[in-house]
């Protein structure tokens, strides 16, 4: 996730916060330079702003950024404190993070997503497979898919026994493969735990945690062809 918002830029890919020139439209490495914030407030900031404009509550926060473990609101307090100052963002009358009373945060901030360097002006690859969740449809796009718990994982499955980065799926021209991320409740292929990448076919089911998905992958040979449509 690359989100543009004022003079900053936020790439969850390198883990990095910048503040670049008002008139860097391409965002050039020369015109930019770095915003310290701590793990946690990267974290809690990535979350805001893939979910942005709507409100995350306190306990969503602490359950996402500190999982398995008891922390005070004081603590997530703290750590908006530091985002809002990284972001200039006047703590009495934020603009940017603000404070949903009883509720929780929000990211109020004029902001874009944008295209990774290197990366504008490419065509959309081309969608050849994907996973069937539930009624969901997750398609799974060329290179790198993270699959997991985490908003900004481009395979989103929200439920709690998936890790927030549960595995990943590598789709090549030549193989798809699916590899567990040292999650907690492992990753099975038609029912075996794997523990190394795995080359998948298509209909095999893959178990990330609790959530069961198929993987289906379009194949022109083996596509059935279109039935005709009988009109009274």
């Amino acid at each position: 996730m690359r989100v543009q918002f004022g003079s900053f830029v936020f790439d969850s890919g390198s883990r990095e916060l910048l503040r670049v020139e008002a008139s860097a439209s391409r965002i050039p490495h020369s015109a930019s330079r770095p915003i310290h914030l701590s793990p946690k407030a990267f974290d809690v900031l990535e979350i805001l702003l893939a979910r942005r404009p709507n409100v995350v509550t306190k306990d969503v926060l602490l359950r996402e950024v500190w999982p398995g473990k008891i922390v005070e609101e004081a603590n997530l307090a703290i750590v908006i404190g530091e985002i809002r100052k990284a972001l200039e963002d006047d703590p009495k009358s934020p603009a940017i993070v603000v404070t949903v009373p009883r509720r929780g945060y929000r990211f109020a901030g004029n902001a874009q997503d944008v295209e990774a360097e290197g990366t504008r002006n490419r065509p959309d690859p081309f969608v050849r497979s994907w996973l069937i969740w539930k009624d969901k449809t997750l398609p799974l796009r060329e290179g790198d898919n993270l699959v997991g718990r985490h908003p900004a994982c481009g395979v989103w499955i929200n439920a709690s026994g998936v890790s927030r980065t549960h595995a990943r799926i590598v789709a090549t021209a030549e193989r798809i493969t699916v590899e567990d991320q040292g999650s907690r409740n492992g990753t099975y292929v038609d029912g075996t735990k794997i523990s190394s990448p795995h080359v998948l076919v298509g209909g095999e089911t893959i178990t990330f945690g609790s959530e069961t998905a198929v993987f289906r992958q379009w194949s022109d040979e083996a596509a059935e062809g279109t039935e005709p449509v009988r009109r009274k």
